[in-house]
């Protein structure tokens, strides 16, 4: 064998013993590594299935959510149709509000006729009963009236109205 082919062999097995030196410092450095991949895999796995339960609570509260607001539809529906029968209940009271008003307003200007028709009535109110008494003692006047005792009527004060009073 030539020599340099032995110089090649030997530094070869110069080379095998030296990575045979090194190998295992870098086998425990690659179970350290392996070690450490596993610890944060570990961890990945803990986080992804938190995540997975977060994920299934959400949706839970998604379809809770989802039954709410229909739920919410709903009423607020309902909430509408009751608006507008209280809006439409609301015009009939307006209306009706109005038409007091208006009658009130006719019986505001037919007040004063009506205070005048009394003040007229009253004076004359003993004079048509002293009448009446006058007329049942005529002969054949008709029978008398029951009812309460005739109080005697005061005297009608005069007035100044010529149509007013007993003037007999």
């Amino acid at each position: 064998m030539p020599s340099a082919v032995i110089g090649r062999v030997l530094s070869d097995l110069g080379a095998l013993a030296q990575m045979a030196r090194y190998a295992p410092d870098q086998l425990d450095q690659m179970l350290a590594l392996g070690e450490e991949i596993a610890a944060i895999g570990r961890s990945v796995l803990l986080i992804a299935e938190r995540l997975d339960e977060r994920a299934e609570a959400m949706l839970l509260l998604g379809e809770r959510l989802d039954v709410r607001a229909a739920a919410l539809l709903e009423m607020g529906a309902s909430m509408h149709t009751l608006g507008e029968r209280v809006d439409d209940r609301g015009a009939e009271i307006v209306d009706s509000a109005t038409r007091v008003v208006e009658t009130g307003s006719e019986l505001i200007t037919v007040l004063p006729a009506l205070e005048r028709a009394l003040d007229i009535a009253m004076p004359l109110e003993g004079a048509i009963d002293r009448f009446g008494r006058l007329v049942d003692r005529f002969p054949g006047g008709g029978p008398r009236r029951p009812g309460p005792p005739a109080s005697p009527s005061p005297p009608i004060p005069p007035t100044g109205d010529p149509g007013a009073g007993s003037g007999g």
